[in-house]
C-alpha cells in the first residue's frame, strides 16, 4: 500500500467469528476470486472495500419447474409455502434500540453527537444487512432443498399503500432481502419472480374464497367458506406461489408445474400428491385443507 512515507505492507485481519457473514461466504470461499481493493478513511476509521468475482454458468431453463412462494411481513420477515418461518423479532428489536440511541444523541445537540449519529447509523445498517444476508441464504437453501426452480415474491411496488403499518425501515428491509435473494438464487440456477399481491392475504389457499373476514387477526387465517385454518402468513405464501403458477403460460423455460408445500405439492389441478420424502415445515397444514 502506498503512503506518504513509501509503500507499506499491512495485514488484513478477519474477525474471529466469521460464520454466516460475508467474510465466510466470499473472502474465505474457493468459489470467489479477489480482484482488488480500495482503502477508505471515514471519521477516524479505515474501511477496506474488496472486489470479488465468480464465474457462473448460465443455468439451463427448467422444463418443469416447482415454485416456492414467499410472503414478507412485519412480524415474520419471511414465510415460505413449505412452512418455514423467519421471525422479524430480532430485527425489530435492533431497530428500536437504534432509534432510541439516535434520539438520545440528537437531543444532545452537539457536533460530537451529530457525528456519532452518522457513525451509529452506518454500523446499524451493516448489522441489518448482515442479518438479511443470512435470511436470503436460508431462503435460497430452502428452495434448493425443496427442489424448487422458481421463488415467487409479491410485487413490492406499492407496499406502502398495502401495508400501512410497515415503516420505511421495513420497506427498505423487504426490498434489500428481495435483492439479496435474487442474485444468490441466480447463482444456483433459480429464477426469482414477482406477482400481483392483490388479496393474497384474504384468499383461501384451499378453496379460493376471498373475503376480509377470512383474516380475523394478524396471525390467524380462517376461511369463512370451507373452514380452512392456518397461520395467515403461511396461507399468503401459498397464494403467492399459486398465483405465479397460474400466471405462467409456457414462456421460455416452461411453466412451473406445482407449488411446493410442507405436505407435498399443489399443482394446477388443485391436486396435492405427497412425495415419498417431504421436509417438514414449521407449521403443518390443517387437516381441513
Amino acid at each position: 500500500m502506498s503512503t506518504v512515507d513509501g509503500r507499506v505492507t499491512v495485514e488484513y485481519v478477519l474477525p474471529d467469528e466469521t460464520r454466516d457473514t460475508p467474510h465466510s461466504e466470499y473472502l474465505r470461499s474457493d468459489g470467489w476470486e479477489t480482484t482488488g481493493a480500495t482503502l477508505h478513511y471515514r471519521r477516524g476509521d479505515f474501511y477496506l472495500h474488496v472486489r470479488i468475482k465468480a464465474d457462473v454458468d448460465d443455468p439451463k431453463p427448467a422444463e418443469n419447474g416447482t415454485v416456492l412462494g414467499v410472503d414478507l411481513g412485519i412480524k415474520n420477515i419471511a414465510v415460505t409455502s413449505t412452512g418455514a418461518f423467519w421471525s422479524a423479532g430480532e430485527l425489530n428489536h435492533w431497530r428500536t434500540e437504534y432509534v432510541e440511541r439516535r434520539t438520545s444523541l440528537q437531543e444532545c445537540g452537539s457536533r460530537w453527537a451529530h457525528e456519532n449519529v452518522q457513525v451509529v447509523g452506518r454500523k446499524e445498517t451493516g448489522r441489518f444487512e448482515q442479518y438479511l444476508h443470512r435470511i436470503a441464504n436460508d431462503l435460497v437453501a430452502e428452495a434448493t432443498e425443496s427442489g424448487c426452480t422458481v421463488i415467487a415474491f409479491e410485487d413490492l411496488t406499492d407496499i406502502r399503500d398495502r401495508m400501512p403499518d410497515a415503516r420505511m425501515f421495513h420497506q427498505w428491509a423487504f426490498r434489500r432481502l428481495y435483492e439479496y435473494v435474487s442474485y444468490k438464487a441466480e447463482e444456483c440456477g433459480i429464477r426469482v419472480e414477482q406477482v400481483n399481491p392483490k388479496n393474497t392475504s384474504k384468499r383461501c389457499s384451499s378453496c379460493g374464497f376471498t373475503h376480509a373476514e377470512n383474516r380475523p387477526s394478524q396471525d390467524t387465517f380462517c376461511c369463512q367458506s370451507c373452514g380452512y385454518e392456518n397461520h395467515a402468513d403461511y396461507n399468503a405464501a401459498k397464494n403467492i406461489g399459486y398465483r405465479l403458477l397460474r400466471n405462467q403460460t409456457g414462456d421460455e423455460g416452461g411453466a412451473p408445474v406445482g407449488v411446493r408445500l410442507n405436505s407435498g405439492m399443489l399443482n394446477a389441478n388443485g391436486v396435492k400428491p405427497v412425495p415419498d420424502s417431504v421436509r417438514a415445515g414449521v407449521h403443518a397444514e390443517s387437516s381441513q385443507s
